[in-house]
């Protein structure tokens, strides 16, 4: 029974031995895993504070972008409303050319009722019994003006004017004038 006792006591002993190696073993991989964790934690904190600074710059990149933006929205309402503008001005500038066209047309067919007035009026003149001794007659061409017509017959422009009864100077090509003798 000592020889089991002792046995006992040396298994015993071996087994506290065995539980010391284990606890150092444990002690050791416990520091190993806090250390592991320790420096996942950095890693993690280093990806962290770079993922912060990347999404601070994205930040302030997405606000340049929407002040930007706002801006060319600004400036394209801008531009439309310009472009509005011109639009409706071109529009009643195209009508009032119309207008003024419409006018001109007017003008012409009055001219033209005119022109033939005053051949009428001449041909009643003619039989009226103008003479020819007191007056001669000059049809007007291109270039022809009231000053040089007057120098040419050696008369002056208010007779010219008076004989045809003119309050204008204006004068037609085609026209026929009565020049006074002098």
């Amino acid at each position: 029974m000592q020889t089991n006792l002792d046995d006992v006591r040396h298994d015993l002993n071996c087994f506290q031995t065995e539980m010391q190696i284990l606890d150092g073993r444990i002690k050791y991989y416990e520091n190993a895993l806090a250390s592991i964790k320790q420096q996942d934690f950095e890693k993690q904190q280093s990806i962290i504070e770079r993922l912060t600074q990347q999404m601070a710059a994205l930040e302030k990149k997405y606000s340049v972008v929407e002040k930007n933006r706002d801006a060319n929205t600004a400036d394209f309402q801008q531009l439309t409303s310009h472009a509005n503008e011109t639009s409706a001005a071109m529009i009643q500038f195209k009508n009032r050319i119309a207008e003024l066209e419409q006018e001109i047309q007017l003008q012409n067919r009055r001219f033209d009722e005119i022109a033939k007035l005053k051949g009428h009026f001449e041909g009643l003149t003619k039989q009226l019994g103008t003479s020819s001794v007191d007056k001669k007659t000059y049809k007007v061409r291109p270039g022809d003006t009231l000053d040089k017509i007057a120098r040419f017959h050696k008369t002056t422009i208010e007779r010219i004017k008076k004989a045809n009864n003119l309050e204008q100077d204006l004068i037609v090509a085609g026209q026929e004038l009565a020049i006074p003798n002098e």
